[in-house]
């Protein structure tokens, strides 16, 4: 069962940006880092491919998959 939330958000008139990407990612993000999707789930809802959510979570210091800090170090990760 799902279910329909609406989210009102006041935004300054000098953003510019796509707020209801931005609001699509960071709340799949908060769901993955939850444990309650997984991350292709939570790139699906955040309407963008794997592979650029995966640079998103990287780029905002995150990790997709649980590496040990050797495992990452040797990934390049």
């Amino acid at each position: 069962m799902s279910r329909e939330v609406v989210v009102k958000v006041k935004v300054p008139a000098h953003y510019v940006g796509d707020v209801e990407q931005e609001a699509r990612l960071a709340y799949a993000i908060d769901l993955f880092l939850r444990g309650i999707v997984s991350v292709e789930r939570a790139a699906e809802l955040a309407g963008i491919h794997l592979y650029d959510f995966i640079l998103e979570l990287k780029r905002r210091g995150l990790h997709a998959y649980p590496y040990s800090d050797e495992a990452r170090e040797e990934l390049k990760l």
